[in-house]
């Protein structure tokens, strides 16, 4: 958790640095932005392990239709994301951010959550 909040703040932070790498014409990470998110990404990755170790318990809390429907509308959600850089359509990428990171929160809770 703490590595998540320190990447959300590096992330956040303002900066007037070149894009390291270019995704669109109006997206890119400087080389703080690419710190941030790197560090938001091991922290997504643990927390992924923690969820698919534990993926009986979040289908118990929520049951099969539902948790197999979410994981669907998820894998969706990060192809709309990778569409929408690739593509730069502002509208869709924070709409499948959106998305994905409301279920991915939902997963994180159950999977956490002591039985």
């Amino acid at each position: 958790m703490i590595v998540f909040f320190t990447g959300l703040v590096i992330l956040l932070l303002t900066d007037n640095n070149i894009a390291v790498v270019s995704l669109n014409e109006r997206h890119g990470p400087s080389f703080p932005d690419l710190a941030g998110l790197i560090l938001i990404l091991a922290s997504w990755l643990a927390s992924t392990i923690v969820v698919i170790k534990r993926w009986n318990q979040v289908i118990n809390k929520s049951g099969r239709i539902v948790s197999y429907s979410l994981l669907i509308f998820y894998f969706v959600s990060l192809f709309g994301i990778i569409l929408a850089l690739s593509l730069s359509v502002e509208w869709l990428l924070w709409i499948c951010i959106a998305v994905a990171l409301a279920i991915n929160i939902f997963f994180i809770i159950s999977a956490f959550q002591l039985r």
